[in-house]
């Protein structure tokens, strides 16, 4: 019991001087869950995503310039007789939060997806490797080094969406 109490408060005081370190740097780098669910054609076919993502940000203006990068897991939905698997996207994305009082922030982001979908076609699993342009509208609140915002992210080529959060943290 003592060392669980000793490791909470380590990581207590590790959270706290990277949120103090967070507000005057610069550049950070922050490790985010996203999930979502399928809307449009997306709805069709997935029951709901899930995944992580990686981004970089740099302080500029009243905000902060974003690269994020990402691994998300599309969830198929059940189809009687028919062979199913999870799909795959890598979505990149550069954008702008711009931090608009106080925590709260608003954000945009342009990209490009490459999604690996799996289909079953005569008893086989079949898969297709599609890429497309994205675009992902957010809001959100940070507090310091953690961040939460809710995410609507258009997927052009496949005329779907998705809209969930993200729960990210910054270094």
């Amino acid at each position: 019991m003592k060392r669980t109490i000793l490791l909470f408060s380590l990581l207590a005081i590790c959270a706290q001087k990277m949120m103090a370190q967070k507000e005057s740097k610069t550049f950070s780098v922050g490790f985010g869950l996203e999930a979502g669910l399928p809307v449009g054609s997306y709805g069709n076919l997935y029951t709901f995503d899930a995944g992580l993502s990686i981004r970089f940000s740099y302080h500029a203006g009243p905000g902060f310039v974003c690269l994020t990068g990402g691994l998300i897991g599309l969830a198929p939905k059940k189809v009687e007789g028919q062979t199913e698997k999870a799909g795959l996207q890598i979505p990149v994305r550069f954008g702008y939060k711009c931090i608009i009082h106080n925590h709260f922030f608003v954000m945009g982001e342009l990209g490009y997806a490459s999604t690996k979908t799996y289909y079953g076609y005569q008893g086989n699993l079949q898969s297709i490797n599609q890429g497309s342009f994205i675009a992902a509208p957010s809001i959100g609140v940070q507090w310091n080094a953690f961040e939460i915002s809710l995410r609507y992210e258009i997927n052009f080529k496949q005329q779907g969406a998705t809209i969930g959060p993200r729960i990210g943290f910054n270094f």
